[in-house]
Formats: C-alpha cells, sequence, structure tokens
C-alpha cells in the first residue's frame, strides 16, 4: 500500500476515535471483579494441580473453559478427525526426558575427565534431538561479543569452526570498558540477563561456525539454586512433524557449574573462576569437549480450546480477531503446586469475560477465542494453532493476546502493550486511541527482556499477523510456587479486561485494513 494511503487511513481512524464522547461502552459493565476472582480462584486451586499438559489438572481447566464459553453463546470452532465442529483442537506433544547417562568428557593429553548431566552441567537448548553425540575443540570468546564497529569484535582472528565457543555468563554485567564503547541505544541488546543477549550469543556462534555455546559458571550456585536451573533445564518438548520453533537458537546451548568451569580453565592462561580481571579471546590447546546425549521420548496428548464469536457483516464476518491467553502451567515439584494464578490464569480470566461481553455486544468481524495448551514448554499449542487454523490464516487480521496481567509495576496505572507497531503500525494507532478515549493507562511499550518473543502472540507475529500482548510484566513470585490467587489486583485486572474489550470492540467493528500486504 503506497505510504500516503496509510497516513490517509490512519488519520481517519484516529479522527473517527477522539472524535467520539470520551465514555466506556455499556456492554463493558458486565465484565466484573467477582467473576474474575472466581474463574482465577478456581483455574489456580490446587485441586487443578498447576494445569501441567497431559495430567488431570489441565483437563478439568479445559473442561470448565468450553462450560464457560457455551454458557456466554460462543459456539466450537475446530473442525476434529470426525468431521464434527469441536471446542477442542487436539495436539500431540513430545516429551524428551534425558537419558541418566548423559555425560560430557573432558579429554586433554594429559587425560581425561567425565562429568555428569545435572550435576555439572545442564542442556539449555538442544537444536537436533537426534544427535547423539557432539564432539569438537573449544574457544574462549569472552562474553562473544562482536560489534566491529565500535571496536568490539571478541572473535577476531579467532578460528571457531567446528569447535565448541566457551563464554562467560550473560546474565553478568559487561565489563565498563565494553559498556563505554557501545552507543546507549545499543546497549539495551545486552542487558544482563536479557534473552536478547543470550540470542545474540548463540547467533554469533553459529554465524562463526562453531558447533555449539559453552556457558561457564564464574561463581558457585547454591544447592538449591543449581537444583531449580537443572530442573527448569532439564525437559525438552516439540511437536512431531512440525520442525523446532524459530527463536533464533541457531545451537545447542549448554552451562557449566563453577567447578566443572574451573576444571576446564585449570591448564589455561586465564580462568574466569580465580581471575576477575581483563581477558583476550584464546583457544585451548589439546583439548576436546564431548557431549554425549540421548533421550526418552514421551508423547503428550493435550489440546487448545477454540470458541467462535461470529461477526454480523455478511463479507467482514469471514475477517477474524484471535483472542487468546494460555491455560497451562508448570504443575507440581515434589510437594509444591505451581498454581499460576497471574500466569496465566489471569489471562484465562479476562478472556471468558471479555468474551462474554462481546458475545452481548454488535460485531461486524469474527473473533476467534483461543486458550493455548503448550505455552510454558516453548509456545507450542499457539504454533500447532498457526500451522493448522480453523481458518485461512490471511483471514485473522489481528491477534490479541493476554498474558500475565494482574499484578501491575511499581508505576501506578501503568499497563503494557507490547508488539502493536512491529507488522502494522495502525494497530498501536488504534490501541493508544481507544486507551485514551475510554481507560487512559499509561501503556508501557517497551520490549522488556524480549518478551514478545515469550509469548503466543509471536507465533502469530511469525506469519506476519499484526499481534500484540498485553501484560503488568513479571514480578517476584514468577514462575515460583508463590503465584497464588491472593495476590492478584483484581481492580486493575477489571479494568484492564475493560481496555481490551473497548479495543477488541474497534477492531471488530471499525473502517480497517490491518492485513499485512507481503502476506503469502
Amino acid at each position: 500500500m503506497k505510504k500516503y494511503l496509510l497516513v490517509l487511513i490512519s488519520g481517519l481512524i484516529f479522527t473517527s476515535l477522539t472524535g467520539q464522547e470520551n465514555r466506556k461502552s455499556e456492554t463493558v459493565q458486565t465484565i466484573t471483579i467477582e467473576e474474575l476472582r472466581d474463574h482465577i480462584y478456581y483455574l489456580a486451586s490446587d485441586e487443578l494441580e498447576g494445569r501441567l499438559p497431559g495430567t488431570p489438572g489441565i483437563e478439568k481447566a479445559m473442561e470448565y473453559a468450553v462450560t464457560q464459553f457455551r454458557q456466554a453463546g460462543l459456539i466450537p470452532f475446530h473442525l476434529s478427525s470426525d468431521s464434527r465442529l469441536s471446542y477442542y483442537q487436539d495436539l500431540t506433544v513430545n516429551k524428551y526426558l534425558p537419558h541418566p547417562d548423559n555425560q560430557i568428557k573432558i579429554i586433554r593429553n594429559t587425560g581425561e575427565r567425565t562429568f555428569t548431566f545435572e550435576d555439572n552441567y545442564i542442556i539449555g537448548y538442544d537444536n537436533n534431538f537426534e544427535i547423539r553425540e557432539i564432539a569438537g575443540g573449544l574457544a574462549f570468546i569472552g562474553y562473544g561479543i562482536r560489534e566491529p564497529a565500535y571496536g568490539i569484535d571478541e572473535y577476531k582472528n579467532i578460528d571457531v569452526k567446528g569447535k565448541w565457543v566457551v563464554t562467560l555468563p550473560y546474565t553478568e554485567e559487561l565489563p565498563e570498558y565494553i559498556r563505554k564503547k557501545i552507543p546507549q541505544g545499543l546497549l539495551q541488546k545486552y542487558q544482563k540477563s536479557s534473552l536478547a543477549r543470550l540470542l545474540n550469543k548463540l547467533q554469533n556462534a553459529f554465524d562463526a561456525g562453531a558447533i555449539g555455546l559453552i556457558e561457564v559458571s564464574t561463581s558457585s550456585y547454591t544447592t538449591d539454586r543449581w537444583k531449580r536451573i537443572a530442573l527448569s533445564n532439564r525437559v525438552h518438548y516439540n511437536i512431531p512433524g512440525l520442525s523446532n520453533l524459530d527463536f533464533g537458537e541457531k545451537c545447542p546451548l549448554v552451562k557449566l557449574d563453577s567447578a566443572m568451569t574451573d576444571y576446564l580453565f585449570n591448564q589455561e592462561k586465564y580462568n574466569p573462576v580465580r581471575n576477575k580481571g581483563s581477558y583476550k579471546s584464546f583457544l585451548f590447546e589439546n583439548a576436546e569437549f564431548r557431549l554425549k546425549k540421548e533421550y526418552e521420548i514421551l508423547p503428550i496428548k493435550t489440546a487448545n480450546v477454540v470458541a467462535l464469536i461470529e461477526g454480523s457483516d455478511p463479507n467482514l464476518k469471514n475477517e477474524y480477531i484471535a483472542l487468546t491467553a494460555h491455560i497451562d502451567h508448570l504443575g507440581i515439584d515434589g510437594n509444591e503446586i505451581f498454581n499460576g494464578a497471574d500466569d496465566d490464569a489471569s489471562g484465562c480470566a479476562s478472556v471468558f469475560e471479555i468474551s462474554e461481553a462481546l458475545a452481548k455486544s454488535k460485531l461486524r468481524r469474527s473473533v476467534i477465542c483461543i486458550l493455548f495448551t503448550g505455552e510454558e514448554f516453548g509456545l507450542l499449542g499457539s504454533y500447532y494453532f498457526t500451522e493448522n487454523p480453523p481458518v485461512t490464516l490471511k483471514n485473522i487480521i489481528v491477534d490479541v493476546n493476554i498474558d500475565m496481567i494482574g499484578r501491575p509495576d511499581t508505576v501506578p496505572n501503568e499497563f503494557s502493550s507490547v508488539g502493536a507497531d512491529r507488522i502494522n503500525p495502525k494497530l498501536k494507532e488504534i490501541i493508544n486511541a481507544v486507551n485514551k478515549k475510554t481507560s487512559d493507562f499509561i501503556l508501557d511499550t517497551v520490549n522488556h527482556n524480549n518478551d514478545f518473543m515469550r509469548g503466543d502472540q509471536y507465533t502469530f507475529h511469525l506469519k506476519r499477523i499484526p499481534s500484540v500482548m498485553f501484560t503488568s510484566l513479571e514480578h517476584d513470585d514468577y514462575h515460583t510456587p508463590a503465584d497464588d490467587p491472593e495476590k492478584i489486583d483484581y481492580e486493575f485486572l477489571q479494568k484492564s479486561c475493560q481496555l481490551i474489550y473497548e479495543i477488541i470492540l474497534e477492531l471488530a467493528n471499525g473502517d480497517i485494513n490491518l492485513i499485512d500486504q507481503g502476506f503469502n
């Protein structure tokens, strides 16, 4: 579409919204604190056992979701294998359990030593489950940074082809002399513990021809801390028949504990456990790093829950708005239940309330409400949906995803809407105009810690569908057993849901065109 047309249409959208009286729709009042609380207290109850896919807990959660959709007047929208419309889109997820004999050998001309999986190392990412052994030499590349335009290239004059790249942790602050060289606008990519920084390291290693990336530990973890890290990285998942979803992880990632790190660097000119000063990149002399890995594959039967509010316009009803959240969580670890009240019972409750209000409204376009399974496994439910949609994918004009909106940040009245300007900036304009008319939140659009890539809207984004994630961001109880219903701010949640309802109402009824012109 020509640039002047985009400007004209955007201006018309903004004028049509801001010219209206500054008030909320009447139907929005059906979104109540009491019902939001009831939904969350059930979905995040111990009875549902953390809603892990493949368990009775998530089955109960999905049955509850179907009941809510049916009572609100939504119709089933997935064509099942027996050619009947169903609320369930069934799928299988493969769970890869590491073999207990998995190990790493470090081989030198003076001998070799074997290290055991989980006691000394973990596999943070595996891009090929079929390869059983990866072996090669080693090269230490500092923090793995390549910014030659600013005088920093830690790969310079080091040939890493066919070797393991060894790097310092992405959870550490960069040294001051590196930070000073990198422009302020680029430093966000290198923030401590940011996913963007880790992905950048993996991409650099892959581009340089490395066979894998090793992250060392420069200090000792407590036993409990290492156990939790090991547990969160122990199991891998994928969908049979589909390639791994592309998060930018191009090669395997292995993380070593401090004891293994100390041994690896014992005969070298620099040891990050013992030396905290400056360093230079170097090749390890006469050393081989050999990773042995095998997995037991366990299939898990699970499902997305899919329901439809059909639009009334004869033509526009064939354009669809996706309203999404994820219904799964982390299950049980030992005696602790990860109830996931904010993550993402808050999103599911929001979808129930918003869809109920939408079903009572007059909509020109249709709305597909989807509660995804397998988000915690790596967005697998939404990945499957976008590969097997119930309608032609190009007819889904936008995805509005809700993930963790029950625990507001420290800034009063602040709410995050991430990614709305990525495919079509008109989506962001619509959101801002509706917010100004109805709610007047302070909308934070910063992509904190690559949040956009970590939510189900990302799989729609990869299909060139305009997408936004609404969230109140992470908190100290994120992915812990302490994420419980009594900690939700229900007034904030209600106000957030009411804004999202108003946005979807405008998307459903407005004279808009969000479809990416490059869609194929």
